[in-house]
């Protein structure tokens, strides 16, 4: 487990990284950060917040027109959420 934890966060740290190449970047970030979030919902199938993120994700891509409208406002909180999620459960794993 704590192997594929830290693979997670190097996916993270890799999408957050592709974030800088704008719009290309946002479409590699969010691959990286569905493919982390389904490594963690495996890994960690009792923490709530991974079903919240996959169901913003959901919303998202049912509104989503395939412009960069308004609407991208959401996959850039998704990415921070998911990032805040992942070190959340790190740090609740370090304390027990």
């Amino acid at each position: 487990m704590k192997t594929t934890f830290k693979i997670i966060e190097i996916i993270n740290i890799a999408a957050l990284i592709f974030l800088l190449l704008g719009a290309y970047g946002l479409a590699i970030t969010g691959g990286l950060q569905v493919l982390a979030a389904i490594l963690f919902v495996l890994i960690f199938p009792e923490n709530k917040l991974i079903y919240i993120y996959f169901a913003l994700v959901i919303l998202f891509f049912s509104f989503w027109n395939g412009g960069f409208g308004w609407l991208f406002v959401i996959p850039i909180y998704l990415i921070f959420f998911l990032t805040i999620i992942i070190y959340h459960q790190k740090a609740k794993l370090s304390t027990s």
